[in-house]
């Protein structure tokens, strides 16, 4: 999955995300080999990790968690478009489980 197909995959996306989280969430494309669900869960979990590894913090954090739910959610909306059987294993692999 490519950057750009990521971004346009997120883009095409409605209700689309507010402008100011839709921003937050492009910054966390890349060119990656992994397919779009796997990609979308992996940003989540990297972001949902930032958030768990401060928690001290506070509200600075809040748009770091409001993405990391939205990519994981987004992650199962792919993975559904895709092939809804493999949901179960994408749970698996967002939680830290095997696949």
């Amino acid at each position: 999955m490519t950057r750009t197909e990521l971004l346009a995959w997120l883009d095409a996306r409605r209700p689309a995300p507010p402008p100011t989280l839709r921003a937050h969430l492009g910054r966390r494309a890349q060119d990656r080999p992994d397919a779009l669900p796997d990609h979308l869960a992996d940003a989540g979990r990297v972001l949902l990790a930032r958030v768990l590894a401060r928690p001290e913090a506070g509200r600075e954090l809040a748009l770091d968690l409001l993405a990391a739910d939205a990519l994981v959610t987004y992650a199962f909306e792919a993975q559904a478009e895709r092939d809804a059987g493999g949901l179960v294993a994408l749970a698996r692999r967002v939680a830290g489980g095997e696949a």
